[in-house]
């Protein structure tokens, strides 16, 4: 049974890095956050948690405030960064697919279209 998990995990490697890293490491972000949810729903209530998630009610006036706090963190810190992150590196990835010169070649034709700076004696 072990051996099959590993096999199975190694098989994923055919995959793109963000897939990959989406499936193998991304997901535990995902499952305890989903999991911080439902205990959160649990304990204060589905509204309320909701409320708290997206910032309509204040951690600090609910009944459970540690719980409210960590529902609170992860629904403005983590999941934003979460997705920010996933959606930068994608974007990334297809401007780099798309360009057709490097980034340096286009800071050194930058450099000479803009002409002498002040550090290099040229007067302005």
């Amino acid at each position: 049974m072990r051996e099959r998990l590993r096999d199975r995990q190694r098989s994923l490697a055919f995959l793109n890095n963000p897939r990959y890293w989406l499936i193998t490491q991304g997901i535990w972000i995902v499952v305890v956050f989903g999991l911080l949810y439902v205990a959160g729903g649990s304990v204060l209530g589905w509204t309320v948690a909701y409320e708290v998630l997206i910032g309509i009610t204040s951690p600090g006036t609910t009944s459970s405030r540690p719980m409210a706090w960590l529902l609170s963190m992860a629904g403005w810190l983590v999941m934003p960064a979460f997705i920010g992150g996933v959606t930068g590196y994608l974007v990334n990835r297809q401007v780099d697919k798309r360009r057709k010169e490097s980034a340096e070649e286009v800071m050194r034709r930058m450099r000479e279209e803009s002409g002498p700076s002040r550090s290099e004696g040229g007067s302005a």
